[in-house]
């Protein structure tokens, strides 16, 4: 808008009384930036009066909107075009004119959207003498289009993201006003091409309403009506149709919205095919199972549960008020079935020992009224669900584990009594290995899973040792208390016997008289003689020791001399003597050593035992055991052990 200045023949002051009666807040600037025009409307608007701002410059016309003094709009007239650029975010241009619409956030309680247009003042000659800008505060009208295009996006937005939901706007013809994304995309056709058109005739390419459309019966009632419809193309679909009715009731068309259940439909039937399916399966489960809706009404009761509790199917099915709790308890209870659907306080106070994982839910539990003399009942509980995947009910399968529970009672039992073997058996074991000059000694007893009969003692005298190592035959509690009683015969005819062969002599005849058949002991016994750096020895059946002698490493055999002590009485026995010099190795051990199997069933062997004896001859008694057992483990790797390991290792010192 261009303010050109009055032909000559006009007064200034009426010019000037047009422009100050405008409804535009309107100011004008001399070329040095003076007002030199503040209207009526502009002193209303920023409530700057005309007196106080006439003449003003240094920018004191920005005061009011911006509170800092800069150019604006009026200013920008007056300035090269590349300075214009960049003081607006947007400025439209026609000639030398301006205009803009802006946001001033200091403007008013909270900001104003204001418009502004300036345009260059002209003298007579034509020649450029200042700039004139009109404002107007247009707010409220653009709260007004954000508040409409907001709402208008809204419905846009929603209408549109329904996939599975056609949304049509009708006139009274029938015809399409608006359809959403989802009508467009199923018919392969854009909005504009589908307006005007009829529904009937764009969708389903009839000459006339679909049978029963509720759209058609809402144009002929005015009323609204919802339903299923199944359209000649054989799909089946919900509607409902609203009315659009004009504030004086006449009306103006239909909003029609349809969705698709053709698949929901089908969905349906093939669940009730596959709960048919589901309920034959679940009749030939092995483990009792039922179902109850979230009335507590069975389901299913199948084979397995009839048999368990002798009540038919026919007799259960439709029941309600906990009667499948009757079978269990003889009351009317809830049970696990029950807990699936309450909440977990209620479940925490019924069954304190639940499992639960996630909404599964299993227990274990005595029912004293159950069987002749109780049962161990395992249940486990679902919930159950319908299409929608909201629970309708749950399901229960139940298990007698009476029989695996006594069971495992009897082996707890048994476990028991192996522990008090192992006991009896430890505390026959010395605590310690008496001293005896001239010789380095170790020992170790090292149990199988469960309890066997070896055992190892040391029996002390004046200036001797005896030591004794031993297998009892059989395992468990009968072997350990024979190898209590072979290790006190022994022990006592030591003490009153001074050669080896009177010493198993007399205790074979006492186990023999005391053991029962098919028990017997294998046992070597042997004294060490300080003084004389000897060992005598009398084999009753054993594994011969291993003797290693330090100065050519050479094995030698300490031979058997007898049978083991309790298979037969009367039996004899031989004396051996073996002259021991420093840094000789004796090991003693039991059969569980040497036929120590690895994962391939190959077996630990003499000669493994006596290359590791050989590599470990110049460590003590003890180092030498740690090095066995280190390269049985080794070999073993992993490999449960079958048989007790028993050792005795004597250095010469």
């Amino acid at each position: 808008m261009l303010y050109p200045k009055p032909a000559e023949d006009i007064p200034l002051s009426i010019f000037e009384k047009c422009i100050d009666f405008l409804p535009d807040a309107i100011l004008a600037i001399d070329m040095d930036g003076r007002v030199i025009i503040w209207n009526q409307s502009m002193e209303n608007m920023t409530g700057a009066s005309a007196i106080d701002m006439i003449g003003k410059n240094n920018y004191e016309y920005a005061l009011p909107f911006y509170g800092i003094r800069r150019p604006i709009l009026v200013d920008l007239v007056l300035m090269p075009d590349d300075e214009v650029k960049g003081k607006y975010d947007l400025v439209e241009r026609d000639g030398k004119t301006l205009t803009v619409e802006i946001f001033i956030p200091t403007f008013g309680p909270n900001g104003s959207h204001l418009w502004a247009r300036a345009a260059p003042l002209y003298d007579s000659r034509g020649e450029i003498i200042g700039a004139i800008e009109s404002i107007r505060d247009i707010t409220l009208r653009k709260k007004s289009e954000e508040a409409l295009l907001k709402s208008e996006q809204e419905k846009e937005a929603i209408l549109s993201s329904l996939k599975n939901v056609a949304v049509e706007y009708l006139d009274p013809e029938m015809r399409i006003i608006w359809v959403n994304a989802a009508v467009q995309k199923y018919l392969g056709h854009s909005l504009h091409e589908l307006c005007g058109k009829h529904c009937y005739e764009a969708i389903q390419g009839l000459n006339e309403p679909c049978p029963g459309c509720k759209a058609a019966l809402t144009l002929l009632t005015g009323n609204s009506h919802e339903g299923e419809l199944a359209t000649p193309d054989g799909k089946i679909w919900i509607t409902r149709s609203n009315s659009i009715k004009t504030g004086d009731g006449r009306l103006q068309g239909v909003v029609h919205v349809a969705m698709n259940i053709t698949e929901r439909k089908r969905a349906a039937e093939r669940i009730a095919a596959m709960k048919q399916r589901l309920a034959e399966v679940i009749d030939f489960l092995p483990d009792a199972t039922f179902a109850i809706d979230k009335q507590g009404n069975v389901l299913t009761w199948n084979r397995a549960m009839e048999k368990m509790t002798g009540a038919c199917a026919a007799d259960m099915v439709g029941k309600g008020d906990y009667e499948y709790s009757l079978p269990f308890y003889g009351i009317r209870r809830p049970i696990l079935a029950d807990l699936v659907l309450q909440s977990d306080e209620e479940i925490e106070k019924n069954y304190p020992g639940l499992q639960r994982a996630g909404k599964t839910l299993t227990s274990e539990i005595f029912i004293p009224t159950f069987g002749p003399t109780g049962s161990f009942i395992w249940a486990k509980a679902t919930p159950l669900y319908d299409s929608l995947g909201n629970i309708a009910g749950s399901i229960e399968s139940i298990r007698d584990i009476t029989d695996m529970r006594r069971t495992e009672q009897s082996l707890e039992r048994s476990r028991s009594e192996l522990r008090i073997a192992s006991d009896i058996q430890r505390s026959f074991l010395p605590e310690k290995i008496p001293s005896l000059s001239g010789f380095d000694l170790a020992a170790t007893f090292i149990p199988a899973m469960e309890v066997g009969g070896d055992f190892y003692d040391f029996i002390p005298g004046d200036g001797k040792l005896g030591m004794v190592i031993a297998d009892v035959s059989g395992k468990s509690v009968p072997a350990a208390l024979f190898m209590a009683l072979s290790r006190t015969i022994v022990r006592i005819n030591a003490t009153h016997h001074e050669k080896g062969t009177d010493v198993l002599e007399d205790a074979n005849n006492m186990i023999c008289a005391d053991s029962r058949e098919g028990m017997f002991v294998t046992l070597f016994y042997g004294v060490l003689d300080e003084s004389m750096r000897r060992l005598v020895y009398a084999n009753a059946g054993h594994p011969p020791p291993l003797l290693m002698r330090s100065g050519s490493n050479a094995f030698e055999k300490l031979e058997v001399t007898g049978i083991a002590l309790g298979a037969m009485g009367g039996a004899k026995y031989e004396e051996r003597r073996v002259d021991l010099s420093s840094g000789d190795v004796l090991v003693l051990y039991t059969d569980g050593v040497n036929e120590a199997e690895n994962r391939n069933g190959e077996q630990y062997g003499i000669e493994r035992f006596r290359c590791t004896i050989t590599k470990s001859c110049q460590h003590s008694a003890q180092g030498i055991l740690d090095k066995i057992l280190a390269d049985l483990s080794q070999f073993c790797d992993g490999q449960a052990q079958f048989d007790d390991i028993t050792m005795v290792v004597v250095r010469a010192m």
